[in-house]
């Protein structure tokens, strides 16, 4: 069945589906069936992070800063890398969105992505917003612990998020939106 739907079938599925039909495959058919699935996973992988990637720098040539980030922390397999130059492009829109004339609820906006994303250690805001309010001082201490860097110059000391099935935070939920408008 894995073999007839392999464009349909969850990645997660098909790579157990893999492992499975590599320690089960008794006979010559089992074992070409299995050879089968191994080489349609590796070119469905494959193809996934090319279109992942593709759509990371899409986002970033559209001007979609936030899109770029969130997509970048959400590779086809797991620990997929981006190539250097879009985590330098990644790692400059960053750096420049998270500056003092950029308003608190997008600032807090951009650092939930940035947290997430493969450069939150590489990110270092050109400069912090005046005065913040609770709610972005909340969600330093929130994703501190992926952006040290941010929190140390914030002041703040990081609080450990609990972490879901995922493995995502839990400021991705946090809604920002600022008490003090900022002229």
């Amino acid at each position: 069945a894995a073999a007839s739907n392999i464009d349909k079938v969850d990645l997660r599925d098909l790579r157990s589906i893999v492992v499975a039909s590599e320690s089960t495959a008794r006979d010559q058919r089992a074992r070409a069936l299995a050879d089968q699935l191994r080489l349609a996973l590796a070119a469905r992988v494959s193809r996934e992070h090319s279109a992942w990637v593709d759509e990371v720098m899409k986002a970033i040539e559209e001007g979609r800063e936030v899109r770029a980030l969130r997509l970048s922390s959400r590779p086809p397999k797991a620990g997929a890398p981006l190539p250097e130059r879009i985590l330098i492009r990644l790692t400059e829109i960053a750096n420049n969105g998270l500056s003092p004339d950029v308003n608190q609820q997008r600032w807090g906006t951009l650092l939930d992505a940035v947290a997430l994303s493969p450069v939150h250690q590489r990110v270092e805001p050109t400069g912090l917003p005046e005065n913040p309010n609770q709610e972005l001082l909340d969600l330093v201490r929130q994703v501190g612990t992926q952006v040290p860097q941010i929190a140390a110059r914030f002041g703040v000391e990081p609080t450990s998020s609990l972490r879901g099935r995922s493995g995502r935070s839990r400021a991705r939920s946090c809604s920002i939106t600022p008490k003090v408008q900022l002229t």
